[in-house]
């Protein structure tokens, strides 16, 4: 049996215990959680608790563990973070940053039984669109057999240069895996699968993330554990346990995020900390070991026409995001990918040469360390 990454069943106490004892968020300092200046509205009551839930991630929503304290924003229900680096929806996953392979979410559901009522799949980077549906109907299936009650499967950003080991899945992709989440949704065989739309909530919020658009920088890691919160406080029909901003009110019922967009100023409200700084646990004896990694995508060699693989698909996937490559990413170091190489070389003072030279590769933002 798989351990699931760090626990936390009792990690919402944990965080109350944080937020009352360090003033983990600024409201917390200015106000005082349980003040007057946060009355609770009366026209939400709940009588049934707040349904425990476990979530299963990838390496984009593993930075709720990695980024120091980050996870203690997740308060309200109680939870387990089952986060693994490479890990897949049905099928077998790959080898992850921290040195082992996760089991996919349809066999980490056997870890979890029927202690929850609620599951939350946050994984899919590393999946391709081929067997999507059989992927997410055996996963639902397999959820419902052990009694989970409902499932909250989030959608995937696709305005990325992330590509997923081997190039199963890129920025493509997500979009069409987005697409046929929803069309599955949408035919009324699935009314315990509830859709939270990470991808759209974050659409306008790149800052948030790495240069490769779907791994977290740390206010992003906490902006994902506030989004986490809020999101289930809606389904609950609980308060928000924390405001919008320092000094307002709580809401009463929490809306849902995905309606109201994101928290403008999450540094205001949470002690972010420092940007890449990231703590994992290496090998299956998890070793704990901090250190600065900001998921930057490493290329290995230099590019120039003629060349082709997935580093080139990088490349291309990059300049397109810039507006600078309007053609098709096929892997290819053809003439379009040259011009639009010699155009990002021409808007940033660099030697106009059409190849993608160690400078002009770190401009684009990649890791050159290895070149």
């Amino acid at each position: 049996m798989t351990t699931p990454s760090r626990p936390s069943r009792t990690a919402a106490l944990l965080a109350s215990i944080v937020v009352a004892l360090l003033g983990v968020t600024a409201y917390a300092a200015s106000v005082g959680i349980g003040d007057a200046a946060d009355p609770v509205a009366e026209q939400a009551v709940r009588v049934a608790p707040p349904e425990p839930a476990v979530v299963i991630g990838d390496s984009a929503i593993a930075a709720l563990r990695w980024v120091p304290n980050a996870e203690f924003a997740i308060v309200g229900f109680e939870h387990t973070l089952d986060l693994e680096s490479c890990r897949r929806l049905y099928y077998a996953s790959c080898r992850g940053r921290e040195g082992r392979t996760p089991p996919s979410v349809h066999a980490a559901l056997l870890d979890h039984s029927d202690n929850y009522h609620t599951l939350v799949v946050a994984t899919g980077y590393n999946d391709g669109t081929f067997g999507f549906e059989a992927s997410f109907r055996n996963i639902v299936s397999r959820a419902r057999s052990l009694g989970y009650e409902r499932i909250v499967w989030y959608t995937l950003r696709s305005d990325v240069d992330y590509v997923s080991p081997g190039s199963v899945g890129n920025h493509e992709t997500f979009a069409d895996n987005n697409a046929e989440l929803r069309r599955l949704i949408a035919s009324g065989d699935f009314p315990d699968v509830v859709i939270a739309d990470w991808g759209g909530y974050t659409a306008d919020k790149r800052e948030w993330f790495t240069t490769d658009g779907v791994h977290y920088r740390a206010v992003g890691a906490w902006a994902a554990a506030d989004y986490l919160t809020r999101k289930m406080a809606f389904l609950d029909e609980r308060p928000c346990p924390f405001p919008t901003a320092p000094n307002r009110l709580v809401e009463n019922p929490c809306p849902d995020p995905d309606e109201t967009g994101p928290v403008a100023d999450v540094e205001a409200l949470y002690p972010v900390g420092v940007d890449g700084l990231l703590c994992y646990e290496i090998g299956e004896q998890r070793r704990f070991e901090c250190r600065t990694d900001y998921h930057v995508l490493q290329l290995t060699r230099e590019l120039e026409p003629g060349m082709s693989g997935s580093d080139v698909g990088a490349l291309q996937t990059r300049l397109q995001r810039l507006d600078l490559f309007a053609g098709a990413v096929d892997n290819v170091y053809g003439d379009t990918t040259t011009d639009a190489v010699s155009a990002f070389q021409d808007d940033n003072d660099l030697p106009v040469t059409g190849i993608a030279d160690i400078d002009t590769l770190d401009a684009l933002g990649f890791d050159v360390s290895a070149l």
